[in-house]
């Protein structure tokens, strides 16, 4: 798949989609990883739990890497590209 998001852009990320929906598969949101923020697309959902995926799946670090994260880890969803 090619990236969404190319080197150099930009994204605006809002917070208010979740606060009346769950996040949801294919959705590119940006979270927090051990003090890093990342941008990557939600490929599953178990409960409470999310796995991640770049869209560059051979060179993407993600939830492969690092395991799924909790929805108190997402920092918002990835609303516009520039």
């Amino acid at each position: 798949m090619e990236p969404a998001i190319k080197n150099q852009q930009h994204v605006l990320t809002s917070k208010i989609p979740y606060l009346f929906s769950e996040p949801d598969v294919k959705e590119i949101v940006a979270f927090n990883l051990k003090g890093k923020v990342l941008i990557k697309r939600i490929q599953k959902k178990m409960g409470n739990k999310y796995f991640l995926t770049g869209d560059n799946s051979k060179d993407s670090f993600d939830s492969r890497s690092f395991g799924s994260i909790s929805k108190s880890d997402i920092l918002g969803k990835v609303i516009y590209i520039f």
